[in-house]
């Protein structure tokens, strides 16, 4: 059983409902709501916003549903994006308010509500106000939405929020270098990377599906440039040639200068 299909099933027996009497409510099949639930079938927005409707307003019931941590703690990433797109859609952020997502989670949601106009002006309001954790999961699913434009504006709240820049540029060590998250905390802090870590963050500046792991690359190079100057501005060259993101741009042209892209 997925863990997203465990929560559905505890919202509906929670409420007291069998399979038949939730398949009456929301119009789909008793067999297509407990292929859901055991995970044979995925949880789609439209399956969990009927869920939602069939549980009415019990704030108990709604928050196993809605609320639930498990989701963002052991979901596969596609079930996670899935119901994280679906809170949003719908002005909401509990999901993204306790823990900080992951870039394949990130994706997919991306790749949801990418073009939601309002989905994306929530994300753009979240970004800037909330805790930390809001914060940088708000400008990660930004970051990653195939819009120069979208792209930049998580990038200048990764350089004007240091909180976020803390936490984003984190994960990106953590995930493109293979460490622990207190090992990549202290390369986003003090430096220190090796050649192979250079060799992999300079890869990482062509990542075209995250404007903001670009910029951390970026960051990160600038800070250990004297490793191995040449390759540094060799990658950072090639990037320029590519980057679609002024902020991105501004950034890369700053470090070939010898300026901290924090600076600019």
């Amino acid at each position: 059983m997925s863990e997203l299909g465990r929560i559905l099933k505890e919202a509906r027996t929670s409420a007291g409902l069998s399979l038949a009497g939730m398949a009456k409510r929301t119009g789909y099949s008793r067999s297509h709501i407990g292929n859901v639930e055991n995970g044979t079938r995925q949880a789609t927005p439209d399956v969990i916003r009927a869920y939602e409707k069939a549980l009415g307003e019990d704030l108990d019931r709604r928050s196993l549903l809605l609320g639930t941590l498990g989701i963002l703690a052991a979901g596969p990433a596609d079930q996670t994006a899935t119901a994280i797109a679906h809170e949003i859609t719908n002005g909401r952020s509990n999901l993204l308010m306790e823990l900080q997502t992951s870039h394949a989670t990130d994706k997919g949601v991306a790749a949801l509500v990418g073009q939601d106009t309002a989905a994306l002006a929530s994300l753009s309001k979240w970004s800037s106000r909330g805790k930390p954790v809001l914060r940088v999961n708000a400008a990660g699913i930004l970051a990653k939405v195939p819009s120069p434009a979208i792209g930049s504006e998580a990038v200048a709240v990764l350089r004007s929020d240091g909180d976020v820049r803390d936490l984003y540029l984190t994960a990106v060590l953590s995930r493109v270098l293979g460490v622990p998250w207190d090992a990549a905390a202290n390369l986003a802090t003090s430096g220190g990377l090796s050649d192979v870590q250079v060799s992999r963050l300079a890869a990482e500046l062509s990542n075209n599906y995250d404007a903001g792991a670009r910029w951390c690359a970026t960051v990160a190079l600038y800070r250990d440039r004297e490793a191995d100057m040449g390759a540094v501005n060799a990658s950072l060259f090639a990037a320029l040639r590519t980057e679609a993101s002024s902020e991105n741009i501004r950034a890369i042209g700053a470090a070939l200068a010898g300026i901290s892209p924090l600076n600019i």
